[in-house]
C-alpha cells in the first residue's frame, strides 16, 4: 500500500552576519514536492517521526544545516505537509502541478520520477 504526500517548502538563503544567519524574507522561494511513499512512512494524516527530516535532507543535502563554505545556509521559513486521502490521490493532482516528483521504494531509496510514475 502506498501513501501520497505533497510537501511545500518556503525557504531563503541566509548569510552569516554577526554570529547569525540573516535572511531577507522578500527573497523567499516556495517549492512543491510530490512523493509516493510506503505505507509505514505515514501514521494517520502525518509523516512518522523522522521521515520529514529524511525528505528535507534529500532536498538540501545531508549537511545542509551546517551551511555552505561561504557561510551561507538555506533557512526554511515554512513547511506544509499534506498526506492525501485515497479519494484525493485517485484524482492524481500532481499531474497538473509543476513540481519535483519522487518515489520512496520499500528499501527507503528515494528516486526522482516523472509525474506519471507516481
Amino acid at each position: 500500500m502506498y501513501e501520497y504526500l505533497r510537501l511545500t517548502i518556503t525557504d531563503t538563503l541566509g548569510v552569516w552576519i554577526d554570529g547569525n544567519h540573516a535572511v531577507n524574507p522578500l527573497a523567499k522561494v516556495t517549492r512543491t514536492f510530490w512523493y509516493r511513499l510506503p505505507g509505514d512512512w505515514v501514521s494517520g494524516d502525518a509523516l512518522v517521526a523522522g521521515r520529514l527530516d529524511r525528505l528535507v535532507d534529500a532536498i538540501y543535502g545531508q549537511d545542509w544545516r551546517e551551511g555552505n563554505p561561504d557561510g551561507s545556509r538555506y533557512v526554511i521559513l515554512g513547511i506544509q505537509e499534506k498526506v492525501l486521502s485515497d479519494h484525493e490521490a485517485d484524482g492524481k493532482p500532481w499531474l497538473s502541478d509543476r513540481a519535483a516528483f519522487y518515489v520512496v521504494d520499500a528499501g527507503d531509496t528515494l528516486r526522482e520520477v516523472i509525474p506519471a510514475e507516481l
